[in-house]
């Protein structure tokens, strides 16, 4: 299970004095377990979620003694069990606050909270999903997350909306089209941290490392008193494109 931050903003440099980090060589690298996930916020002041892929481990299917077998059934049984969990604690929530909106539909707070906790509840699904069903589920749950985000934003305007309506195309699959979302949003709004951020993931996890990088040190330059409480997860990420940089000696992204 990957490691989690609860804030939403992420990005800062690695050197402390200068506030940018300029790594001398850099090489793809695709995030593999860190997730980053937001809590929900009443109204419109909202903390986006974040959170890299994670890749599934398919067991073997069979083995001369047959002891692979039972393992994957084991893993497989763990998993449901944890599926069923997060279903019993997100379906409450989300029915609760769909009950509500039913009969207040213009509530924007309402709107929010059910986009957040879909967005939650399909990204800690992912990480648990294996079967056809489970993988339909988790796609289910980020396109109702989707859809409550574009139906707050048709009356409201809230950067952390923006930014995880684009996270939402992100776990779906849509890298190219989370990318074009938040660099289309970072132009019309270059201070909020948050996008920079994560965007930043996304291009490191689709192996643009110098685009990444900037993308760190703009969340960086746009934080410089880290309002958003990021300042060492980001630092931690570029500290760790540096390490990696210098541990291969490569010095460009792969096209």
């Amino acid at each position: 299970m990957a490691s989690k931050a609860k804030k939403s903003d992420k990005e800062m440099g690695t050197d402390e004095q200068s506030g940018t980090v300029n790594p001398a060589s850099r090489r793809p690298l695709v995030l593999v377990a860190v997730v980053l996930v937001s809590i929900i916020m009443v109204g419109s002041i909202l903390l986006p979620s974040l959170s890299a892929i994670v890749s599934g481990m398919k067991a073997s299917s069979s083995s001369a003694d047959g002891s692979d077998v039972a393992s994957s059934g084991s893993a497989a049984a763990t998993t449901s069990s944890y599926m069923d969990q997060l279903d019993s604690r997100y379906s409450a929530t989300a029915s609760s606050l769909e009950s509500k909106l039913e009969a207040n539909p213009d509530d924007a707070a309402l709107l929010i909270n059910l986009a957040n906790t879909y967005l939650t509840w399909g990204d800690m699904a992912r990480n648990y999903a294996s079967t056809d069903d489970e993988q339909a589920h988790v796609t289910d749950l980020l396109q109702k997350a989707e859809g409550y985000y574009d139906t707050y934003l048709a009356s409201n305007d809230a950067n952390a909306a923006h930014v995880n309506r684009a996270l939402c195309q992100y776990y779906l699959g849509d890298t190219d089209g989370a990318i074009a979302a938040l660099e289309q949003f970072c132009v019309g709004t270059a201070d909020y941290a948050p996008a920079w951020a994560n965007l930043g993931m996304i291009y490191e996890d689709a192996g643009k490392t110098d685009k990444a990088t900037d993308a760190y040190n703009k969340a960086l330059e746009v934080d410089p008193d880290d309002t958003c409480g990021m300042k060492s997860f980001v630092t931690s990420k570029l500290q760790s494109i540096t390490s990696s940089d210098a541990a291969t000696g490569t010095t460009a992204d792969a096209e």
